[in-house]
């Protein structure tokens, strides 16, 4: 959904693909989608997977990570994060589907699914006090997969073919890496993993590169922050992971377990940087 250029972490509030002295390492082969979806979501697994724009230019990727979707278009130097969820912080899933759009990682809009429509092949979200778009929605039309956005004066419409899973083991390395260094030497290894134009969503709102060692000290101080990525892809010089993480407390009633995307920006030197860092808290 390129051209409409939420989410509220819990602790973490932008990437709870935080670190620890010992990141976990990723299952050498991944739990079908269907198991990292709650019962509200799996309706929603026909959505799953790589898709390319019917025009060439753009594609999505749709990951399912322990009771939520990560939703990631990427469109030449532009990037949007989507998140799909059954719930709103820890405790048990309510079952109220919510879409988070974050065009850009700038801002976080919330739009919500009417219960009562079926999720077989399409599911439309709401959000009417929106500027625009006031829906989004997704369906299948035979083998495409179509998004429709509508209200406020914005009325646009995008066909996606089904792509080609391209995994992205560079970016799984720096994934890795990020976590190590961040076990290693704390705040300082996690900030060190950011572009100069980075930034992560926390509580619904967007902390800039600045504001980055600031946001992040309290929780890297009170506990440990391990992850480790499930999926990647790139195009062009942006690409994505998509994670799990375990955040381990002095107590243990204070620890908590969620989910991850980053977006990554390929560097002049060679290296990746995060270009933007959100979550969600696992619903147990």
């Amino acid at each position: 959904m390129r051209a409409m250029r939420t989410v509220a972490l819990l602790i973490v509030g932008g990437c709870c693909s935080g670190a620890a002295a010992t990141a976990p390492t990723a299952p050498t082969t991944p739990a079908p989608p269907s198991a990292e979806l709650s019962p509200a979501l799996a309706p929603l697994a026909w959505w799953l997977g790589d898709w390319d724009a019917a025009d060439g230019k753009g594609s999505e990727h749709w990951v399912a990570a322990a009771g939520a979707i990560y939703g990631v278009s990427l469109h030449g130097g532009t990037f949007e994060v989507m998140i799909v969820d059954d719930g709103e912080g820890p405790g048990k899933p309510d079952g109220v589907l919510r879409f988070y759009a974050m065009p850009g990682g700038k801002r976080s809009v919330e739009f919500r699914q009417d219960s009562g429509e079926p999720r077989g092949r399409g599911a439309t979200f709401a959000n009417p006090a929106h500027d625009a778009p006031k829906t989004i929605g997704y369906h299948l039309e035979g083998e495409q997969l179509v998004a429709e956005l509508h209200g406020g004066g914005q009325e646009e419409r995008y066909a996606f073919r089904r792509g080609t899973a391209h995994p992205a083991p560079a970016l799984e390395a720096a994934d890795r890496a990020f976590a190590a260094d961040t076990g290693t030497r704390g705040v300082e290894g996690w900030l060190a993993a950011f572009d100069a134009e980075g930034g992560m969503m926390r509580r619904g709102e967007r902390v800039d590169r600045a504001g980055i060692a600031e946001a992040m000290q309290p929780v890297l101080a009170s506990g440990r922050l391990d992850w480790a990525p499930i999926a990647s892809g790139t195009d062009g010089d942006l690409g994505f992971t998509v994670g799990k993480a375990t955040f381990t407390a002095a107590r243990p009633e204070d620890s908590w377990r969620s989910t991850y995307v980053t977006v990554w920006r390929h560097q002049a030197d060679g290296s990746w940087k995060v270009l933007f860092d959100t979550g969600r808290a696992v619903q147990d």
